[in-house]
């Protein structure tokens, strides 16, 4: 076990994971959760005194002479001091979500950033404790306390486990600050002045009497100053965790990331064909896509579709008990009990994810609306991550994260829920909502590639200025479709993008996670009860298994394989072209240009600026996830 799995744990999983318990549940583990309104869950702070008063107790006796011998009485004693440690890990975890939810429901709180910052701080040395006095147990007879829980596997890593060093602790608090001073860096608001006249993002909105190309010019102005905001606080962050690499052993952040932080089962140089193939096939069938549903369409949906928290959750609610009736149930256990914040405020910060509360063996979803139908697809999204949540009986201490797998579990749901388009929305709604749900899976896989190349990059040069950054990002970009004026030199949207800085290298999990689910969509459209129960198993089976090996066991395809990406986008335009009766030749033969790509996707200039306007202005929308997404 390496030594920084203190720090994964306690920052991006502590909040996640939930604690095992007994309750009988269908096709999912057993576990219970207390019937507790998020309401009456309050926030009170924690200061690890019994969870080190227990650690210690353990510790004193595991080295005692009694602690090497089997006897009964010594058995009783440290199992009881092995459930405590268990019990106050979840308290720890739960505070540490609730702080962060109030932090995150009101961004400006300076309170609230303060308590956070302070408790994180706390679990990492916390979390460390913990994996040193256990891997004291591990040395006894009494191992098997811990691989009840554990496992084998988990037990021996845990014997060579090493403390943190008082240096990389250092560099941890320190990409904290970082990451905060991103966050409150979003929150303000930036300046720009043009002809003489001071300008926000605020103001600009309000303006009507602008022409088009001043307010582009202003717009653009402003979207620079927040890059020089947020960036400087990047090119920070890069030099702090290439340093946290280096102390690991790795050169590479990129690489380090991939291995220690997710627990990946394919390398930055196994997801480069994946790129390679997004670039050559899944850049012209997104522009196909984007061109299948217009403007009007969905502006109409998004008239439709209009409503916010309850509204949204009463429209959801009927047709996940139609998927699976255990789904149905967890999805009433969460209305019940208002584990959900989705309504709109101006105070939130602009994520969404879903949090683990262990100590109630329940969950939370949290997101700040967008106001339009897109809030549908973040309410489902969420409540795959929150049903995988709910029912996962893997402690806190010992859980997998597999963030490709999980992202499955949410997207998958995604596209399963396409089948109730038309139910939910009326027929022209219905197809709009259905084919945007596609097309955005389909930009998440380029989008996913796109921001996964970018970082590897930066991450392979920390010493890149702010500049060389923003031109890195365009050229990187233009790869995957993306267009620019004449005079352009930079690109400084990439920004926008929480996870760049909250968590780096998180990104390509929505790309494999989207090749899988829309993998499912299509077997779906053939044998939907064979698809749902995929679905319903990869999300029972939870993160315990990393992707590659996860997507071969439930008989998904193999998208490092050049050809399944061939196939799959072929098969999504296949589709398409039986729902609109185009017709064109083999995907595989229009391998993008600028002159073919025009041409194949029928889009005039103009137009498709506009288009790719769009995409860059909707790149968040992708990353509105949290600690998930983070979750």
């Amino acid at each position: 076990m390496k030594k920084t799995i203190a720090r994964g744990l306690s920052l991006l999983l502590c909040c996640l994971l939930l604690a095992p318990s007994a309750l009988a549940a269908g096709r999912c583990p057993e576990k219970e959760h207390l019937p507790v309104d998020f309401a009456d869950m309050a926030y009170t702070g924690y200061d690890g005194e019994v969870l080190q008063s227990a650690l210690a107790d353990l510790e004193a006796l595991a080295v005692s002479p009694a602690g090497q011998t089997e006897d009964a009485k010594t058995r009783a004693a440290l199992e009881s001091l092995y459930r405590k440690i268990l019990s106050e890990v979840d308290q720890l975890s739960t505070q540490s979500a609730l702080i962060s939810i109030r932090y995150d429901a009101n961004g400006a709180d300076r309170e609230a950033a303060d308590e956070s910052a302070a408790l994180s701080q706390l679990s990492v040395q916390l979390f460390d404790q913990c994996y040193r006095t256990l891997g004291l147990l591990a040395d006894t007879p009494y191992r098997d306390i811990l691989e009840r829980d554990a496992g084998e596997d988990i037990v021996d890593d845990l014997q060579n486990y090493q403390a943190l060093t008082d240096r990389e602790a250092a560099l941890y608090q320190e990409e904290d600050r970082l990451v905060q001073a991103y966050d409150q860096a979003m929150t303000r608001p930036v300046q720009a002045v043009w002809e003489g006249q001071v300008w926000t993002e605020e103001s600009l909105s309000q303006d009507r009497e602008l022409d088009d190309e001043t307010w582009w010019k202003i717009s653009a102005l402003l979207e620079q100053a927040r890059n020089r905001a947020a960036g400087e606080i990047f090119l920070q962050l890069v030099r702090t965790r290439t340093e946290i690499a280096r102390e690991n052993g790795f050169s590479s952040y990129a690489d380090y990331a991939y291995r220690e932080h997710y627990g990946r089962d394919y390398t930055t140089e196994d997801i480069r064909s994946v790129r390679r193939a997004a670039k050559r096939y899944w850049v012209p069938l997104e522009a196909r896509l984007a061109d299948a549903v217009s403007q009007r369409e969905l502006r109409a949906l998004d008239v439709r579709a209009r409503a916010y928290g309850d509204g949204i959750l009463d429209a959801v609610q009927p047709y996940m008990g139609r998927i699976d009736p255990e789904l149905g149930e967890t999805f009433a256990f969460m209305r019940q009990y208002h584990l959900y914040d989705i309504a709109p405020s101006e105070s939130k910060l602009p994520m969404g994810y879903t949090v683990g509360l262990p100590a109630y063996g329940t969950a939370f979803i949290f997101d700040s609306p967008y106001g339009d139908h897109q809030d549908y697809s973040t309410l489902i999204h969420e409540f795959g991550h929150f049903n995988e949540t709910f029912h996962n009986p893997e402690h806190g201490l010992w859980s997998s994260f597999h963030i490709d797998v999980g992202e499955i579990h949410s997207q998958g749901l995604e596209v399963l829920f396409t089948a109730y388009a038309n139910e939910m929305f009326g027929p022209e709604g219905g197809r709009a909502f259905y084919w945007s749900t596609i097309s955005n899976m389909v930009t998440s896989v380029l989008e996913g590639c796109m921001y996964d190349e970018f970082q590897e990059a930066v991450y392979a040069d920390p010493d890149l200025t702010l500049e060389e950054v923003n031109r890195l990002f365009k050229d990187i970009s233009e790869e995957y479709g993306y267009a620019y004026g004449e005079d352009e030199e930079e690109s400084y949207f990439w920004v926008d993008i929480s996870h760049t800085f909250q968590s780096p290298m998180y990104y390509i999990s929505y790309a494999t996670s989207a090749l899988s689910a829309l993998d499912l969509w299509l077997l779906s459209l053939e044998d939907r009860e064979k698809a749902v129960d995929i679905y319903l198993d990869l999300a029972a089976a939870g993160m315990s298994r990393p992707y590659r090996e996860s997507v071969e066991a439930a008989g998904l395809r193999d998208i490092f394989r050049e050809k399944t990406m061939r196939q799959l986008a072929e098969g999504i335009q296949d589709r398409l072209e039986e729902e609109t009766g185009a017709r064109s030749g083999s995907l595989s033969a229009r391998v993008l240009t600028a002159a073919v790509f025009c041409a194949a996707v029928g889009i005039a200039a103009g137009a498709l600026l506009a288009w790719q306007w769009r995409r860059r202005k909707q790149a968040a929308v992708a990353a509105a996830e949290d600690p998930w997404e983070p979750f």
